[in-house]
């Protein structure tokens, strides 16, 4: 299992603030706390492509399957107090991108040679306080374990309303602790056996109302990892060693993330048009660019239909490439998709039917990365790069 899948959900809860802009939506919302009881799950199932034959050197033609079940439950505590709590249960199959060959008609993939299976459990809490009609301060927790993985995190957010004026301001910090144990660590003598990280994320958001129908936001965030950040699943091909090595990478890992958002209702049409700007730098050498439009439109009997289009492209890491002629000289080398050059279009289509206490909502997503979709030339696409279709079904039921 890759390291990246693995930690996909343990700062859920701290970063996706960040990137979000918590206590946001189409409209701002007030300094406030709930009052009603609102119970929510959700189903997924993730299914990516099979690798193209053509791209393939050797192990297996079918890659991840994922599905998902969520259950989360928010609940008054008070007359000044909330809190949450959601927890998911994730199991997964499939094979994954092991290292790259050279081939005569370009870099070819060999897949991991048997088929993983994983489970995955997760529990984020979270506790809302309304200090005064202006502020509501937010505290953090969470666990995820799964069988070779265990990370704990937590957080404190907070929101602010500008007396005599339009703005909201939030801001917070979390951190994560995560250790991670290869299944076969002892097996294979090449393998780590026990490997830990942390990270530390921290974020400030801004949120304007310049009209009744208009609103702006943005966000800042900062995140550093440190430890092991290398991917223990991972080999990298080395030519005039005719052999591999371990992916390896930096031990630290500066992350920068700024967000801007225009959320704008058009009255007439019964519709909003979201769009969404997401810059991303690290001190890996990784940049890219988001950008999202979506349209929320009202039918008549409480239907809203919503597609919307997602547009990414990335550059590629300082220590990546498909494969190596020779060992670089400061050690570190990785030849995961995840870190090379590429660009990738999204598809969602999202249909939800609302009544007074019960919403239902089914939804689907597909997704397509490519060298010929990146804002950059790339001389070697990588072989791994992923497709993917999710469908997802769920309610929100407010007691």
């Amino acid at each position: 299992m890759s390291l990246n899948v693995k930690n996909k959900r343990a700062l859920t809860a701290l970063t996706s603030a960040a990137l979000a802009i918590p206590g946001m939506s189409a409209s701002v919302q007030a300094a406030s706390v709930l009052t009603e009881t609102v119970v929510q799950y959700k189903a997924s199932a993730y299914r990516e492509a099979d690798l193209d034959s053509s791209k393939l050197s050797g192990g297996s033609l079918e890659r991840y399957e994922i599905d998902t079940q969520q259950v989360r439950a928010q609940l008054p505590l008070g007359e000044n107090t909330d809190a949450s709590i959601e927890f998911m249960y994730e199991t997964m199959s499939g094979a994954s991108p092991w290292f790259i060959l050279p081939g005569q008609d370009g870099p070819v993939q060999v897949m991991s040679g048997a088929t993983i299976h994983e489970e995955r459990k997760d529990l984020q809490a979270k506790i809302n306080h309304l200090l005064n009609d202006k502020t509501v301060i937010s505290f953090i927790g969470g666990v995820s374990d799964e069988k070779d993985y265990f990370a704990v995190n937590a957080g404190l957010e907070a929101l602010y309303e500008i007396p005599d004026t339009q703005l909201t301001l939030t801001a917070g910090i979390g951190y994560s602790d995560d250790e991670l144990e290869p299944t076969d660590g002892s097996i294979l003598p090449d393998r780590i056996v026990r490997a830990t990280r942390d990270s530390t994320t921290a974020f400030v958001g801004l949120s304007q109302i310049l009209s009744k129908t208009t609103v702006v936001q943005a966000s800042l965030s900062y995140s550093l990892q440190r430890g092991f950040l290398s991917d223990p699943y991972k080999k990298v091909w080395i030519d005039d060693q005719a052999n591999t090595i371990n992916d390896s990478r930096p031990d630290d890992r500066n992350q920068f993330v700024a967000q801007l958002r225009l959320r704008h209702f058009l009255p007439e049409l019964k519709a909003a048009v979201h769009l969404d700007y997401r810059y991303f730098e690290d001190d890996w050498e990784v940049a890219s660019s988001t950008i999202e439009a979506a349209w929320y439109q009202n039918l008549p009997g409480g239907w809203v239909f919503t597609p919307s289009l997602r547009y990414y492209s990335q550059t590629q890491a300082f220590f990546y490439a498909p494969y190596f002629f020779s060992a670089r000289g400061d050690g570190f080398g990785s030849a995961d998709y995840r870190l090379s050059p590429y660009g990738a279009i999204s598809v969602k289509l999202r249909l939800e039917k609302r009544w007074q206490s019960l919403d239902l909502h089914a939804e689907w997503e597909t997704y397509e990365a490519s060298a010929d979709y990146s804002l950059d030339s790339v001389d070697l696409e990588n072989p791994g790069l992923v497709e993917f279709d999710i469908l997802s079904v769920g309610l929100n039921w407010r007691l």
